[in-house]
């Protein structure tokens, strides 16, 4: 079980304040705030206390500064119930501002986007969801942590944290020239219904099945492809053929449709 990379600063928690080793695997991430303005290490500090009966796997400074307390491979006591402890990865996040809506600085928002992305990645937890794998403190004992401000934006942390682990992929839009036609300088072309392509060298090929899912890798400077049954080659020439090679990979599915000019 590893790590957060992004953690700046260890500070281990006194022995007596955890659980050495789990008894359930991690299934979701608790949210903790710290009601008060601190730094990652004073927070540390308060973990390292003999007797205090308390610690949290990782904390953030007002600054944006990320510590870590407890091994995520260790039980930390943060969520005020036994099943949650043994389920969680848990996050101190200190406040910018005391009282009220119990606010937090942007630093460290930000920084706890990135340690949930970076927890739910390397626990295979999956897209987060607020109330089920991104929970806080609040839904497991009577508090009011992790306050009104760090609470609204649980659905936000979720949605953020997913972008960085699941980035919407660019549509890229091409238009091609024709259907089984000669392929010329710079033309995409669509084979199908035949054997082979029927083209020269000087050109890249990839072959699509019937789902338009590409069955090769391009192939590239070989020329007169096989079609396959029920399936069609892809076919460029220049800049057309550099357009393959550098946006088409075997088990990729094409999204083609067609207008009659």
């Amino acid at each position: 079980m590893s790590n957060s990379a992004l953690t700046q600063v260890s500070i281990p928690a006194h022995q007596g304040n955890y659980t050495r080793g789990r008894s359930e695997k991690i299934t979701k991430i608790t949210l903790h705030h710290v009601a008060g303005v601190v730094t990652a290490e004073r927070l540390g500090k308060i973990f390292q206390s003999v007797g205090r009966n308390g610690s949290s796997h990782y904390g953030i400074g007002n600054d944006g500064k990320i510590a870590q307390f407890v091994d995520e491979a260790n039980t930390a006591w943060a969520d005020g119930n036994w099943d949650s402890n043994c389920r969680s990865v848990t996050i101190e996040t200190s406040n910018s501002a005391t009282g009220g809506d119990w606010k937090v600085s942007d630093a460290a928002l930000r920084s706890l986007i990135k340690l949930c992305a970076d927890i739910a990645k390397r626990n295979g937890l999956g897209k987060l969801v607020a109330g089920k794998n991104l929970t806080w403190h609040s839904m497991y004992a009577a508090t009011a942590c992790p306050g009104p401000y760090l609470k609204s934006k649980v659905d936000y942390i979720a949605a953020e944290a997913n972008k960085i682990n699941y980035p919407e992929k660019e549509e890229i839009k091409v238009e091609v020239n024709g259907f089984n036609i000669t392929r010329l300088t710079d033309y995409l072309v669509i084979y199908c219904g035949g054997k082979s392509t029927g083209t020269n060298q000087w050109g890249v090929e990839v072959a699509f099945d019937a789902n338009c899912v590409a069955i090769s890798d391009p192939v590239c400077w070989v020329g007169n492809m096989n079609i396959p049954d029920g399936g069609f080659v892809l076919s460029g020439h220049d800049k057309a053929g550099n357009w393959i090679a550098e946006n088409i990979k075997k088990g990729m599915k094409l999204d083609l449709s067609v207008t009659v000019k």
